[in-house]
């Protein structure tokens, strides 16, 4: 815990004990990210039953048009605030007031716009939500800094804890509207909640106040370093967004919704992880930006560990996905079920497309970031335009497939600077991902020939085991894989040892 506001403005320092407590740090973070992925989950599986899809589909509709701005209001500035060498209280207030008056602008701006939204979707009920949706927006703003240096002193665990509580009030008040009647209301209403208890928590866990803002020329250079992160974030949101955009123009609501709730248990069990993770590693590699060789080495080891946890996590969540969202939401979301079953694959790949932002901002090339996001959101339309005509199956599928064809040149593209290479990727998650493959392979086929007519609960637990008994035997048996094993069970070694 920092005591002291000085020590957010202290310079980046390597440390030897830097790998041990980046880990350390990404443990405790990602363990209350599944903390909160599983308060998501039960906010679904309550607000499921209470609301119905065409409910999900309105609301989904607003969320995917305006998942960039979050990202617009931080303006790059919060990465900028972790990676940059030196900062001071006057530079930190400049990125303070423009976060928080780039949020008063996007709030003015889609306030304006929600006639035309109403308009272009042919459904009414979409300006009042994007109205009320702006609220949010001017919130943000007020908590992007405090977070940023919170991340940039390693405290991953004090942020993990407000999130956890902005999501839990967030997810109270939903289901509160929810059981009064409230309809979509209640989804509106959960952002909104979250958003003010965040910017709450985050003024309480960091002591530091704005001041008078200095607009000096390392502010300049920050601003233009945010800049090209934001360009990245935004064409990446839009990408992300892409097909509920384009799915919400063609078919009914209802059909959104259920595309949507798929997005939901995904992002909950998964890419909550992922994202997570990125503020981690990007903060730890920042402070070796002046050693490539120990950046390199660093980051295929931290690019190991996550891979040899996540993978087989998304190949048990893509062979149980229909199981278990009829469990989860009940049977009227089964073609969710389905559309996740196929959405889950996605994060095989994505825990190495992920892990691209680790090195364009540790090593400061946020516009080579910048560049690669335009690919990927070119690459996302593509495979969206191409799978819209099959429907939500078709646009999950389309989806999949644009992920496995930009994850491993998103990594030769981002460690070029620095010597890295496909090599180091294929040496680093090779193992884990020919043992998630096996794995959802194995596990599909025992789901539908083996266990077919098993109790539903039986066989979600009967094919995890098989997916996780596959896996092992691949990673751990045939490739000798134990090095993120020994890490994990170090850093558990520590966090008991100091509980003593």
């Amino acid at each position: 815990m920092v005591q002291s506001v000085d020590a957010y403005f202290a310079d980046h320092q390597e440390s030897g004990d830097l790998g041990r407590q980046a880990l350390r740090g990404g443990i405790v973070s990602v363990a209350m990210q599944y903390g909160n992925g599983v308060l998501q989950i039960l906010a679904a599986v309550v607000l499921a039953r209470l609301l119905t899809p065409a409910d999900f589909g309105l609301v989904a509709i607003i969320t995917v048009l305006t998942s960039f701005a979050p990202l617009l209001i931080d303006f790059g500035l919060g990465d900028a605030t972790t990676q940059r060498a030196r900062i001071t209280r006057g530079q930190i207030s400049s990125l303070f007031w423009l976060s928080t008056g780039v949020g008063l602008v996007v709030a003015v701006v889609l306030a304006a716009a929600s006639p035309l939204i109403a308009m272009l979707y042919r459904q009414p009920a979409l300006e009042p939500i994007a109205l009320s949706t702006a609220i949010t927006f001017v919130l943000w703003g007020a908590s992007n800094q405090h977070l940023a240096l919170l991340r940039r002193t390693m405290q991953f665990g004090q942020i993990a804890r407000i999130q956890l509580f902005g999501s839990l009030v967030g997810i109270v008040t939903a289901i509160v509207l929810a059981l009064c009647g409230f309809g979509y209301w209640a989804l509106v209403a959960r952002p909104i909640a979250n958003a003010f208890c965040v910017v709450i928590g985050a003024w309480i866990g960091c002591p530091w106040r704005p001041g008078r803002p200095a607009f000096d020329a390392e502010v300049k250079s920050m601003i233009r370093f945010g800049l090209h992160v934001v360009g990245f974030s935004v064409t990446y949101t839009v990408a992300k967004a892409v097909d509920r955009i384009a799915l919400g123009l063609f078919y009914p609501p209802a059909q959104v919704g259920y595309y949507q709730n798929a997005i939901t248990l995904y992002e909950s069990s998964i890419w909550q992880v992922l994202a997570q993770v990125h503020t981690v590693g990007s903060a730890a590699l920042s402070k070796l930006q002046s050693n490539v060789t120990a950046l390199r080495q660093k980051y295929e080891s931290a690019l190991s560990a996550l891979a040899f946890f996540v993978m087989p996590a998304a190949a048990v969540l893509s062979v149980t996905a229909e199981d278990v969202t009829v469990v989860l939401l009940g049977e009227r979301w089964r073609p969710a079920g389905s559309l996740l079953r196929i959405i889950g694959l996605r994060g095989i790949f994505q825990v190495v497309e992920a892990s691209q932002g680790w090195l364009h901002l540790s090593i400061g090339r946020a516009d080579r970031w910048r560049n690669w996001g335009v690919v990927s959101l070119v690459v996302q339309i593509v495979a969206v335009l191409a799978g819209l005509s099959f429907g939500t199956t078709g646009v999950a599928i389309a989806s999949v497939a644009a992920s496995v064809c930009i994850a491993l040149p998103s990594i030769s593209y981002a460690g070029r600077p620095i010597g890295l290479g496909s090599s180091v990727v294929i040496r680093a998650v090779g193992p884990q991902l020919v043992g998630a493959v096996c794995a959802a392979t194995a596990g599909s086929w025992v789901q539908y020939v083996a266990f077919a007519h098993w109790p539903i609960l039986l066989r979600i637990g009967a094919s995890a085991g098989v997916c996780a008994g596959v896996y092992l035997g691949i990673v751990l048996g045939l490739f000798r894989v134990i090095e993120p094993l020994r890490l994990a069970w170090s850093v558990v070694q520590g966090r008991l040892r100091s509980s003593r």
